[in-house]
C-alpha cells in the first residue's frame, strides 16, 4: 500500500491524496467551463453588437425606378487646374502635396497657388525641417 508523508512527519494512507486529487481536478474543470462560459458570452455580446450597427447602417431597399434613357453624351471633366510649380518638382510631387492638402485642410488642390523648394535658413546650414526640429526640441516651456 502506498503511503504518503506529510508536512509534520506523519505517515497517511493514500485517502488524502486521492481527495486532494479530487480538489485538483474539480478546480481545473470549474475554471474551464467558466472559461468556456465567458467566451461564449463574449461571441454573443459582439454578435448583438455587431446586428445592431449592421441595422442603423442599412436602409430600407428603394423600390425599382423606371429605366431612363441612357443620356445623349456623357460630359467630360474639366482638366483640373495645374499648380504652378518650381522647375525641377515632378508632377507625381506636386499631385502627392496637393493630396495632403486636400486630406489634411479640406481644401481643394486649386487653393494652393504655387509650389516651391525651401530655402536654407540665412546663416544656419540647416534644412526647414532641420531648423524645425531644433525649434520644437530647444524652445521653452
Amino acid at each position: 500500500m502506498h503511503m504518503l508523508l506529510t508536512a509534520s512527519g506523519n505517515a497517511n494512507t493514500g485517502a488524502d491524496g486521492i481527495l486532494a486529487l479530487t480538489v485538483l481536478i474539480t478546480g481545473m474543470v470549474v475554471v474551464f467551463l467558466m472559461l468556456i462560459f465567458l467566451t461564449l458570452i463574449i461571441k454573443l455580446y459582439g454578435n448583438i453588437v455587431y446586428s445592431v450597427t449592421n441595422k442603423e447602417k442599412k436602409k430600407p431597399a428603394e423600390p425599382a425606378k423606371a429605366v431612363s434613357p441612357a443620356p445623349a453624351a456623357p460630359k467630360t471633366a474639366a482638366p483640373a487646374p495645374s499648380i504652378p510649380a518650381e522647375p525641377g518638382i515632378p508632377a507625381e510631387v506636386v499631385a502627392a502635396i496637393a493630396a495632403a492638402v486636400y486630406y489634411t485642410e479640406g481644401v481643394p488642390a486649386s487653393a494652393v497657388r504655387s509650389i516651391r523648394r525651401s530655402r536654407k535658413a540665412a546663416g544656419s546650414g540647416r534644412s526647414a525641417w532641420g531648423l524645425a526640429g531644433v525649434l520644437e526640441e530647444t524652445r521653452p516651456f
